[in-house]
């Protein structure tokens, strides 16, 4: 036949087929593993300051804006007629328009008369606004950490 089976010709080749990660490789391992924990510890300081914002909103209390009297630059005097949630109605002379609560007061589209309850409209909507921004943060926490997750998972498989 031509094949000598002498094992001194025979080479035997090592099932593991793993190649062992470079300086660089290693290096990019440990950064992206590193970057996700400190994404996570942030997560996790952006969950607190969301339930702190819930308790500041809490100890503010709800006011309900039902039949509050307002007033609107063009459409003149109003009555808020309902209130859904953070949507009013508010019946003018003419028309009846929606607004969003609680910044059509606190940015002044709709004003009124009581100071107090300016000032109420006034923090929640800083409230709402905090709110807002340390949920997106937290999205883009999550969306950072499945890029460098997926970055690892990339490195890992040029390993193989």
């Amino acid at each position: 036949m031509g094949l000598s089976m002498d094992n001194e010709e025979v080479e035997v080749k090592s099932t593991d087929t793993k190649k062992k990660p470079t300086k660089k490789t290693k290096e990019m391992l440990e950064e992206n593993s590193n970057k996700i924990e400190e994404l996570k510890t942030e997560q996790k300081d952006l969950a607190a300051a969301l339930s702190d914002l819930d308790k500041e909103e809490e100890a503010l209390g709800e006011k309900s804006a039902l039949k509050m009297k307002v007033s609107h630059k063009k459409f003149g005097e109003g009555q808020v007629i309902t209130q859904d949630g953070k949507y009013i109605e508010v019946k003018f002379k003419d028309v009846v328009k929606k607004f969003v609560l609680p910044g059509c007061i606190a940015d002044k589209f709709l004003e009124v008369s009581d100071e107090a309850i300016y000032e109420y409209y006034v923090k929640r909507n800083e409230i709402h606004k905090k709110r807002m921004n340390t949920e997106l943060r937290i999205k883009s926490a999550t969306f950072a950490i499945q890029r460098h997750e997926d970055a690892i998972e990339k490195l890992n498989a040029k390993l193989k």
